[in-house]
């Protein structure tokens, strides 16, 4: 790899770990000073917010990163209390879905990729709701409900996300200026 070529990487990482670390904190100060930021139903904090960052991550810094921010916006939900445990495998399999999807659409339709946005659901939904239901006792009602409970919020999250991803693709912000 030429010094050229390794400053440019090295530059793209730091912005990628900066912005990272902002949407971490922008994650938890929305989940904690916004008397709407998270619905308390059944044991579960839903917060629409963390998915927000999720789809912002996932779409902008790529799949790595999008787990990274997760985990830090669940740890730091979790140790400050204003989030569950279910925090955890929430966000971070909305993030890796994402991620995932972005990825790809990256690659075959790079003007799309915002849209992976839409996918967030997918993984807390499916994913997460799942093992929530697993961790609270499986039956059929709990896993039907706890993927509604997820659902409300991812879904918000999703297209809040997509409306952001939006606005920041036409002021001349993307994928491109964080990654490859």
């Amino acid at each position: 790899m030429s010094e050229e070529k390794r400053a440019e990487f090295n530059n793209k990482m730091t912005i990628r770990i900066a912005v990272s670390a902002i949407l971490i904190a922008v994650g938890v100060v929305l989940s904690y000073l916004n008397p709407f930021g998270y619905i308390m139903i059944a044991g579960t904090r839903i917060n629409p917010f963390a998915h927000l960052i999720n789809a912002l991550t996932g779409v902008l810094l790529g799949l790595s990163f999008s787990i990274i921010s997760a985990l830090g916006i669940a740890i730091i939900r979790f140790s400050t209390n204003i989030g569950t445990i279910h925090a955890f495998h929430g966000g971070i399999s909305g993030a890796f879905v994402v991620g995932v999807v972005s990825y790809f659409l990256n690659k075959k339709y790079p003007k799309y990729v915002e849209y992976a946005a839409f996918t967030e659901p997918v993984g807390t939904v499916f994913i997460g709701g799942t093992i929530t239901a697993l961790i609270e006792g499986f039956t059929l009602a709990n896993l039907l409900f706890y993927w509604w409970v997820f659902m409300l919020a991812s879904v918000v999250g999703s297209v809040l996300g997509f409306i952001v991803l939006k606005i920041l693709k036409d002021s001349g912000f993307s994928r491109k200026t964080f990654s490859d």
